[in-house]
């Protein structure tokens, strides 16, 4: 590289770097106040340029530096700038994110920090654990220190994608590729896999380490006159088996998904070494490291109720679709007709969060269909054999994930859950197959054009990937962000309520903020209040109630979902009738006793 060309490269990283520095400053000095609708709206305009301008300049550091020592700060770079995007809650000083399930995992934290819950009572411990140490090691509270456990993941899945990529290619261009490929967060499809504290999603990135540490058992040297027991047992395994633990203990449902992946591989090695193919004979056997998963799998499944149930739903959707007795599909039709109903499209809604997905989805299918037809002869063994073992696990898993949505447990939302999941792996896999097609490409009269286009064909990509990071209007759904006022307010409120009357909620009860809330009494709990009942609550009910209404119910029903449900004169007539008495209000929620 000339000087004047480094100068360059060196200039374009440090405006990059200090763009990104700024920008996180800003957004730290400007912490959510109150709920925030969308993250995207409420985080400041400079935040987003910086990460913009850092973005920019790494691609086209890593575009036109690609051979220099200076190709890897510009991942550096890119790198800081998305995980900068992916840690704004914890940035911006939200006490919390995540709804529903989140706040349930958080009142389970919590108990387990305090001593009251043991971590056998909870089928998926892990992620708890984690975060009490985090909040006893670093003395944080129990909320940010889940937020910094989802952190820390993200982290862990971005580093080991390029590891793992590196196993099949051994190409420092391939390892850019998979570098970049995993800053796109394609497992996040906000529907089953989300970037919150969602055990499936934690356990799913977690399990890129196990499938890194799988690999590099299987490929590590090996001498074919050592004993039985030295060719299984190494320090890589040892590790592979602290992270079993891990696994199954993270999620029952991630942790079937690589059991899955892992008897495939056992069975290519299997066959593989029955037709005495070339090479097998370098590779470790995998067999022990399946078994001992399998173990671990089954014992802790067999501790809980949760998975028999989960199982058994599973089945009978299978069954019901043979015999004719059950629909499919409820899950997607659900979505695709609240999607309609707030004024969306359904293409709209594809593009947002599913065409870039789209675009590894056909990678990898071509890239199956090339192993196939064995289109990779340049790559050495271990690759080949990677390659083959990642490509046959989708042939197996995809159709066990499409039964999802079978009878009665498509209801759930465990296909989109599955979803995510492949496309961690379609995310290693492709990044294999764009090397390939980038390699081809350079060598076609096409590519000065291509070289020149590519930074901002590729900022264009990741863009789109991060406006569908976290949920917002922008895809017709609210932000997951739980102001402290408002965790307050239901404190309060359940402190002070009396026993005997029944708290009621817009769209649901408030069970989840109980259950957030363990050190307090566990309130008496009714129904959700229907929207047109809102305008004459006395009415409604044969009885006294207490209802809750926040800025988050406004935001979310007004501003996200387009008054599909609730319509915002509804809303504000509750504090306008008689009978019914605001007894609380912090600013962030209202609570009203109605005189039923």
């Amino acid at each position: 590289m000339k000087q004047r060309d480094s100068r360059l490269v060196r200039s374009l990283l440090l405006v990059g770097f200090l763009a990104v520095a700024v920008g996180i400053l800003v957004a730290r000095a400007s912490p959510a106040n109150r709920y925030e609708v969308s993250l995207y709206q409420s985080t400041p305009l400079v935040f987003w340029v910086g990460v913009s301008i850092a973005i920019l300049a790494s691609l086209v550091v890593v575009v036109f530096a690609l051979k220099s020592r200076f190709a890897l700060a510009g991942v550096a770079l890119a790198g800081l700038s998305i995980a900068s995007v992916s840690a704004l809650p914890l940035v911006r000083r939200y006490y919390f994110y995540g709804f529903n399930d989140s706040l349930t995992h958080l009142g389970w934290a919590k108990s387990l920090v305090a001593g009251t819950l043991t971590p056998f009572e909870i089928v998926y411990p892990s992620g708890h654990i984690t975060a009490g140490m985090f909040s006893s090691v670093l003395g944080l509270d129990v909320a940010t220190s889940m937020m910094l456990v989802v952190f820390f993941l993200s982290l862990v899945y971005l580093v080991f994608v390029p590891l793992t990529v590196s196993l099949v290619v051994p190409n420092r261009k391939a390892v850019i590729i998979a570098a970049f490929s995993g800053l796109l967060f394609l497992p996040v499809n906000l529907n089953g896999f989300k970037l919150m504290f969602f055990p499936y999603s934690l356990a799913s990135f977690l399990g890129v380490v196990l499938l890194y540490l799988f690999f590099k058992h299987q490929f590590s040297a090996t001498d074919e006159i050592a004993s039985r027991w030295r060719r299984h047992v190494t320090p890589i395994s040892v590790l592979f088996v602290v992270g079993t633990i891990a696994m199954v203990s993270y999620h029952l449902q991630v942790a079937v998904n690589f059991l899955i992946l892992f008897v495939v591989a056992a069975v290519i090695q299997f066959v593989q070494r029955r037709r005495k193919a070339p090479d097998v004979s370098a590779q470790r056997p995998v067999y022990g490291l399946t078994f001992v998963f399998a173990v671990a799998f089954v014992y802790w499944f067999t501790q809980y109720t949760v998975g028999v149930s989960t199982g058994g739903l599973f089945i009978d959707g299978v069954i019901g679709i043979l015999s004719g007795e059950s629909a499919a599909g409820s899950a997607i039709t659900q979505r695709t007709g609240s999607v309609t109903a707030v004024g969306g499209g359904i293409l709209d809604v594809f593009v947002k969060l599913f065409l870039v997905n789209a675009i590894y989805v056909a990678v990898t299918f071509a890239v199956f269909l090339g192993v196939l037809l064995g289109w990779f002869r340049d790559l050495p063994p271990r690759g080949r054999t990677i390659l083959r073992t990642l490509t046959f696990s989708l042939v197996v898993l995809v159709p066990y994930f499409f039964a999802h949505l079978l009878g009665d447990i498509s209801e759930t939302n465990f296909f989109f859950r599955h979803v995510g999941f492949a496309m961690i792996l379609a995310t290693i896999v492709g990044s294999v197959g764009l090397f390939y097609a980038f390699e081809r490409l350079a060598d076609s009269e096409y590519r000065t054009p291509l070289r020149n286009g590519a930074p901002l064909a590729a900022a264009l990509v990741i863009g789109l990937s991060l406006m569908v990071m976290f949920p917002s209007p922008y895809i017709y759904l609210p932000s997951n962000h739980v102001p402290q006022q408002q965790m307050q307010a239901y404190d309060s409120a359940f402190e002070l309520s009396d026993e005997d009357i029944r708290f009621v909620g817009i769209r649901g009860n408030p069970d989840r903020y109980a259950e957030a809330l363990p050190d307090r009494p566990t309130p008496a709990l009714g129904f959700t209040t229907p929207d047109e009942t809102l305008s004459d609550l006395p009415s409604y009910y044969d009885g006294p109630r207490y209802l809750m209404v926040s800025e988050t119910d406004h935001e979310r029903e007004v501003v996200a979902y387009r008054e599909l449900r609730y319509s915002e004169r509804n809303l504000t007539a509750v504090r306008d009738q008689p009978n019914v008495n605001r007894i609380m209000s912090n600013g962030a929620s209202d609570l009203y006793y109605v005189v039923g």
